[in-house]
């Protein structure tokens, strides 16, 4: 049975590698805000200003799916340590990133890009630019895809044997890392049709064999729309 992107990353976030699981632990009765966050820590807060509940972890412990009871909870953070911090809206590094510079102490309304009641995982970076880098984001046993070459860039995640992209990532793939099993087959088609011309040849697929990451090259990238799984590329 066919599927969408969507119902493939549901299942992913059930298949992906778990890090490090921290609680969300109530702070002291009439505690004022940003207490809590020992120096190294970094600390989110599922109310502004450090009020609420805290989540904290030491800075090299990366998280990459925050179980379902602190999923979707951060409001505020404390990046109390020297490395950035990287904040996820989706699991395995995926979605919308924000990238918190050593010290940050505020509002995630406050960043470029506000993920709000959003943060599904997150990870230390030695350098701004590390927030939007690379393939390592992938788990084991995905197909990752990006909307940078090299693993860079907003990243999602699927194990969806039949993915139609819909609006969010057709024509966005610009990377890929088949971290499965089998290889993959691409589309320029939503219907899992295609034809690309190169030196008067036509090609009806692009394939990412299994354990491989590439950058799409031209004139493949980005026009992807959507793919299937074989176990022999004759199945493409």
């Amino acid at each position: 049975m066919k599927t969408t992107l969507i119902r493939g990353l549901v299942l992913a976030l059930l298949l992906a590698g778990f890090g490090t699981l921290v609680a969300y632990r109530a702070q002291p009765a009439g505690a004022d805000g940003w207490q809590e966050c020992a120096t190294g820590q970094f600390c989110l807060y599922d109310a502004a200003d450090g009020a609420g509940t805290v989540r904290a972890t030491g800075h090299t412990d990366d998280t990459q799916t925050y179980p379902a009871d602190q999923d979707d909870r951060a409001v505020s953070a404390w990046n109390n340590s020297a490395s950035w911090a990287c904040v996820y809206e989706g699991a395995s590094y995926g979605g919308a990133i924000q990238a918190l510079r050593p010290g940050f102490r505020g509002n995630l309304s406050l960043a470029a890009v506000d993920l709000t009641g959003k943060v599904s995982s997150h990870k230390t970076a030695k350098s701004k630019a590390g927030c939007w880098t690379g393939f390592e984001r992938c788990p084991d046993g995905t197909l990752c895809l990006f909307q940078e070459p090299s693993g860079r860039g907003v990243a999602t995640v699927t194990t969806a044997d039949d993915a139609e992209y819909g609006s969010a990532w057709d024509n966005q793939v610009r990377s890929v890392w088949n971290r499965t099993d089998r290889h993959v087959c691409f589309y320029r088609a939503p219907d899992w049709t295609s034809t690309w011309t190169v030196d008067g040849r036509d090609y009806k697929a692009y394939v990412v064999l299994s354990g491989r990451s590439t950058t799409i090259p031209t004139p493949y990238a980005p026009t992807f729309s959507s793919h299937k799984f074989v176990t022999g590329t004759s199945g493409c």
